[in-house]
């Protein structure tokens, strides 16, 4: 298969016909060849998209709505399909897939269209061409609610697609193709790094929604201000799950278990690092290592097993150098002995205890299934170590309720789940340094819309 732009309503290949080879998690078997497009593709996807602004401007809020049903039924006929396709190109299951991505994209889409309705004394103008960067994971549902709201709002839009997962770029194209709308008004394009900042810089963007790891996200930045162009940045995570008073190990440790090593921590819902009151770390060790020792490998898509794949060969080797950080760091390894399978992008999980909290590995962004956990003697210390990172997005706390809730109000995230892990379910674009600019992802916001207030005569 070659993944392919899809530039005016028609999926093409770049004009320098570069290629990179887009390798299964789960064999490393290649699934397809990625067109790696140069600037020369994103001027033409670009003149192509202010061609088709005005139509969209001049769209009613009807014809929109419309746009965006088409999109959602489209989307509901395949979404079995769907879910399956991403699962194999991000190393997931089907399963979570078509719970945390492709169910929340098609309530987006419902959910916009009939937020379409006129609001007295303002008129709101699409901002015009909105660039949207997303990275892999669940890349279908980051692309999905960033368009959803710049179609609402009358925008032309140009994705990049990350070349990790062409495959998202791929579906979009085709459910935009029965969707009615004016040809070259969403753009799709495949592509690396250097695509992304060619997108942020160019002058006849108005604004830049992107999703990525630090580095990306910094370089765009870096590439988007200078024009001062509107910007919605959702970078890194540094999420923690925190074990208070009450913890029912029998409901929930598998929960838990799943919020770390479903996604193998390279999803911005995962968490990195565990809080435990000293008074339950003993049960907690013991039905870690009972856990462990039953753990198998995500084989496939159609599999239930939380221990999957990484994205990349890449990411695998970086589990190798942030394993090495911890000993330096003088972090308690706790061995894992697992089969890895001979094939494939896994890595076995690395456990880290008792890392000291001002450790490289406790503020920065990871990636990989690189674990911390670090026990506390009494509950309000929970507070300051679960925003130790300069990075906030989400915390996930598990124990009595009311203890629970006591927490989270002294926290300073996007989002806090009570005993429960919540991937994919809500926009997070989290706080302090893990997000930047305008985080409103609704049509009326003043990313997607020029908000004119109209004031009218007192008498």
């Amino acid at each position: 298969m070659v993944f392919l732009n899809f530039i005016n309503g028609e999926f093409e290949s770049s004009k320098d016909e570069r290629f990179l080879a887009k390798e299964s998690p789960f064999t490393g078997e290649v699934l397809g060849q990625v067109y790696l497009s140069s600037a020369i593709d994103f001027v033409l996807a670009l003149q192509g998209a202010k061609k088709a602004a005005p139509e969209m401007k001049a769209l009613s809020n009807d014809e929109r709505r419309e746009i965006l049903l088409k999109l959602a039924r489209e989307l509901e006929i395949n979404k079995e399909k769907i879910s399956y396709q991403e699962a194999l190109h991000q190393g997931l299951s089907q399963s979570f897939v078509f719970e945390n991505s492709i169910e929340p994209a098609i309530r987006i889409l419902i959910k916009t269209a009939h937020s379409l309705e006129a609001e007295e004394n303002k008129i709101f103008r699409p901002t015009g061409v909105i660039t949207i960067l997303v990275s892999w994971q669940l890349s279908l549902l980051l692309m999905i609610e960033r368009l959803a709201p710049a179609i609402a709002a009358g925008n032309a839009a140009i994705i990049k697609a990350s070349e990790l997962s062409p495959i998202s770029g791929f579906i979009l194209g085709n459910l935009l193709s029965t969707s009615g709308i004016p040809k070259g008004a969403v753009q799709i394009l495949q592509g690396q790094k250097d695509l992304a900042e060619v997108m942020a810089s160019h002058p006849g963007v108005q604004a830049v929604s992107a999703v990525g790891r630090c580095s990306t996200i910094e370089s765009i930045a870096k590439s988007a201000l200078s024009p001062f162009k509107k910007l919605q940045l959702a970078g890194a995570s540094k999420n923690v799950s925190a074990v208070l008073g009450g913890f029912d190990f029998k409901q929930y440790f598998k929960e838990l278990m799943e919020s770390f090593l479903l996604g193998q921590g390279q999803l911005c819902w995962n968490s990195t690092r565990l809080l435990i009151l000293e008074s339950g770390a003993e049960e907690f060790y013991s039905r870690l290592n009972e856990y462990l020792s039953e753990l198998q490998p995500l084989r496939d898509p159609l599999g239930s097993s939380v221990w999957t794949p990484l994205i990349s060969k890449s990411r695998v080797q970086e589990v190798t150098k942030f394993k090495s950080l911890g000993l330096q760091e003088k972090g308690n390894l706790i061995l894992v002995s697992l089969k890895v399978p001979d094939q494939g992008f896994y890595a076995a999980p690395v456990f880290f205890k008792d890392l000291t909290n001002c450790s490289v590995l406790h503020q920065d962004e990871l990636g990989v299934p690189v674990f911390l956990i670090n026990s506390v003697k009494y509950q309000h210390e929970m507070t300051k170590w679960i925003q130790n990172s300069y990075l906030g997005h989400s915390s996930y706390l598990w124990g009595d309720m009311e203890k629970a809730k006591k927490v989270a109000q002294g926290l300073d995230l996007s989002q806090v789940c009570l005993n429960t892990w919540c991937p994919g379910q809500k926009s997070v674009f989290g706080s302090r340094q893990s997000s930047f600019g305008i985080s409103d992802v609704h049509w009326q916001s003043p990313f997607y819309s020029d908000v004119k207030i109209l004031t009218l005569p007192r008498h």
